[in-house]
C-alpha cells in the first residue's frame, strides 16, 4: 500500500491532468474533500465504485494509479506549441501517436510519444 505523500501525489497528479476540463475537474476535487477526511485517496475512492467503462476521469486515474506518464489533449497542446483544436486535428492523422484510452478531448497519450512526434528523430525523453 502506498504511503500517505505517495497517495496524495496520486490524486494531485489526476488534478493536474484535468486543467483544461472544468467539469471533471469539479468532480474531482470534491471527492478529493469526500475521500480524504476517510483516510483514502480520490483515486482509489473514485475507482472503488462502479464508472462507466468510457469514464474520462477514470482512465486518468488507473492511468496514473499504474504509473504511466501521460497527457492529455491540452498538455499535448503545450507540449507541441498548439491549440487543443489543433491537436484533435492532428489526432486522426497519419504518423501521429495512438491514443491510449478515449475519443475526442478525452484522448490520452504517453508523453514520450508526444516527445518524439516533436522532436523525430531526437530524444523522445519529454
Amino acid at each position: 500500500m502506498p504511503d500517505a505523500a505517495e497517495s496524495t501525489d496520486l490524486d494531485l497528479t489526476v488534478l493536474a491532468h484535468l486543467r483544461g476540463y472544468p467539469e471533471e475537474l469539479r468532480r474531482f476535487s470534491n471527492l478529493i474533500k469526500q475521500a480524504h477526511p476517510h483516510g483514502r485517496t480520490a483515486v482509489d475512492f473514485f475507482l472503488s465504485r462502479p464508472v462507466a467503462g468510457d469514464s474520462f476521469v477514470a482512465a486518468l486515474c488507473r492511468l496514473v494509479q499504474a504509473g504511466e506518464d501521460i497527457v492529455t489533449v491540452v498538455e499535448a497542446a503545450d507540449l507541441l506549441g498548439m491549440t487543443p483544436g489543433r491537436v484533435l486535428e492532428l489526432a486522426g492523422s497519419p504518423g501521429f501517436p495512438r491514443p491510449l484510452p478515449g475519443e475526442g478531448r478525452h484522448q490520452v497519450w504517453r508523453r514520450t510519444d508526444i516527445a518524439a512526434f516533436r522532436n523525430p528523430g531526437g530524444p523522445a525523453a519529454g
